[in-house]
């Protein structure tokens, strides 16, 4: 017999025992799903051989199912849900990834993220109010704090509440006297393309699978992919109002992750917002904080990604 260290950095156990139909077990609780988000965040970010997450037996405690064992950090969860394993990534192996990142600084660019509002379309909130409020004697500043981060929004952002309940609220809220399709029109007609980015995209696009990662609503994004073409030729989509989630919730990042099958340390993440720049950061992808494309394009030219652009 030979003893030894575990040659992992994070070894994962989640409870998968199922018991006789009917009773309280973890795999009854969703354990496979937990499992494999656990399992494919340590794929997408390079962990084989640092990290490894393998499915147990019973451990007798399945009324607090589903249970997840972390070693060496001694560490056991319990009541483990799909919304809540992202606090066991963060806490045990994000920072597997970031010591990566730290020791050999950053890798190759092998795909892009790009944020949607003021990045690759430029828009105005305030505008939108001054639209829809024009002529009702509402005043746009009251339309404007309900179109921004309010829980109203949210709500409909992260696809919690359709657009025809939105318009409910929104009108009963200011006693708007504005019918629906109008409603919607103008709220939709708010946006304008960026050429620029346009142009950049399309170029990385002979190269470099992009990808978009979007705080929006179904409305506002089926009408952006008829105002702006190349998001249809981009090679995927993380929307908030689909995954249920507004960056910068780790779970929209993960999904992100899940879609490029990428380490998140050779994934070029843009976006106009420095708080969820930061957000992002401690999950090893490389970022840039988005003031125009010049400076992207600039920034781009200084890692070899483009030449003669």
């Amino acid at each position: 017999m030979e003893s030894k260290r575990s040659p992992y950095l994070k070894h994962i156990y989640v409870c998968t025992h199922q018991r006789e139909a009917g009773e309280s077990c973890c795999a009854a609780r969703g354990a496979e799903k937990i499992l494999e988000k656990l399992k494919g965040f340590v794929q997408a970010n390079g962990l084989k051989g640092k990290a490894r997450v393998n499915r147990s037996g019973c451990i007798d405690f399945c009324e607090q199912g589903v249970t997840v064992m972390v070693y060496p950090d001694n560490r056991w969860y319990s009541h483990v849900t799909l919304e809540t394993v992202h606090q066991i990534i963060e806490e045990h192996l994000a920072p597997l990834v970031r010591i990566a990142s730290d020791a050999g600084g950053d890798r190759p660019i092998k795909a892009f993220l790009f944020d949607l509002g003021n990045v690759l379309v430029r828009f105005d909130h305030m505008e939108a109010a001054r639209k829809i409020t024009n002529g009702t004697g509402v005043p746009p500043e009251r339309l404007f704090d309900l179109f921004f981060g309010s829980p109203l929004v949210v709500a409909h952002d992260e696809g919690r509440i359709s657009t025809e309940e939105f318009y409910e609220s929104v009108r009963k809220e200011i006693s708007l006297p504005l019918p629906y399709e109008r409603f919607l029109e103008v709220w939709n007609n708010i946006f304008a393309e960026d050429r620029r980015m346009t142009e950049l995209v399309e170029h990385l696009l002979k190269r470099y699978p992009c990808y978009l990662i979007s705080n929006t609503n179904r409305p506002h994004f089926e009408y952006l992919r008829g105002l702006c073409p190349v998001l249809d030729r981009l090679h995927g989509w993380v929307l908030s109002y689909e995954v249920g989630h507004l960056k910068p919730h780790p779970v929209i990042y993960q999904r992100a992750l899940e879609l490029a099958r990428l380490p998140a340390s050779e994934i070029f993440y843009v976006d106009d917002r420095q708080d969820l720049i930061d957000a992002a950061k401690p999950l090893g992808f490389q970022t840039h904080p988005f003031a125009g494309a010049d400076l992207l394009i600039k920034e781009l030219k200084t890692r070899g990604v483009l030449n003669g652009q």
